[in-house]
């Protein structure tokens, strides 16, 4: 048995290589739990009295599910208000005791998804009294997400990638506590945790085949093995993402927010808005 380099009582699950340490689950949610707190700080995303909405991407619902749990645990020493904002094909899997629903979004661009799907979190937030709305998004997400607006060299897209975007309109800001945390962690986290047997149900019917016994090869198909290299690397290009899109937001006038889903943009509403409602 390998034990845990943190406590050095419990048998380890997880091997973080970009440092070398071997975690049990109870210190993974450690780890998890100070990261998120750390960005949190950094960003002045959240206040101990603010009513929070998580906003469950249905598109990732093993990497919600687990950073929903994270969240949770953050909160419970504070004396804010969280709701789950859920997509309603979920309303028989996830169970909580504070529930905003919203009308499922089917896009299969991200970019379209994203938007639209905030767009909907928004309209029932200001109904529910809801002032910061979480984005479960990991570091691997906001990378891609801001590779793809630079390639395109698109800056509305690549605005979406700061740590929070504020709709002054309906004074509710989105915020990312997860935008440093590595999915592979948190799906790890979610498995020995027990959180993803919810699924398991409609997991077996999609893959027609045991949950428990097929779940790391999932994890290995989508999640590649990513070598300390390359980590620093993703690290790195998130940083500079930072100080990249708050230059170029300012030299090109990116100054307002689309009332709709909060992009940084020169007008009233985003590209993918404009074109929505002239449709």
């Amino acid at each position: 048995m390998v034990k845990c380099s943190s406590c050095e009582i419990r048998e380890a699950i997880y091997w973080r290589k970009e440092s070398g340490e071997k975690l049990c689950s109870k210190c993974l949610e450690k780890s998890l739990i100070r990261q998120v707190k750390r960005e949190i700080s950094r960003w002045s995303m959240l206040e101990p009295k603010d009513t929070i909405g998580f906003l469950f991407l249905e598109k990732y619902p093993f990497v919600s599910i687990s950073s929903y749990n994270i969240l949770k645990k953050i909160e419970r020493d504070y004396p804010s208000k969280l709701y789950l904002i859920l997509p309603k094909t979920l309303s028989k899997v996830v169970r909580e005791k504070n529930i905003v629903y919203v009308d499922n979004v089917e896009n299969k661009n991200i970019v379209a998804y994203y938007r639209l799907l905030r767009e909907k979190a928004l309209e029932k937030a200001e109904k529910a009294g809801i002032e910061k709305i979480v984005l479960p998004t990991t570091l691997e997400f906001e990378i891609t997400y801001f590779t793809y607006g630079f390639l395109k060299y698109d800056i509305e897209i690549m605005g979406e990638t700061l740590p929070k975007l504020h709709v002054p309109q309906r004074n509710i800001y989105f915020v990312k506590p997860f935008r440093k945390v590595r999915t592979k962690e948190l799906l790890i986290y979610g498995y020995f945790e027990g959180l993803f047997r919810i699924f398991e149900k409609k997991f077996k019917v999609k893959h027609n085949s045991g949950f428990s016994d097929n779940f790391f090869c999932e994890i290995e198909k989508y999640f590649w093995k990513i070598s300390c290299d390359h980590f620093e690397l993703l690290d790195s290009t998130l940083k500079m993402s930072e100080i990249l899109v708050e230059k170029i937001l300012r030299e090109y006038g990116f100054t307002s927010s689309c009332r709709f889903c909060g992009t940084p943009i020169r007008d009233n509403v985003c590209s993918f808005h404009a074109i929505r409602f002239l449709a």
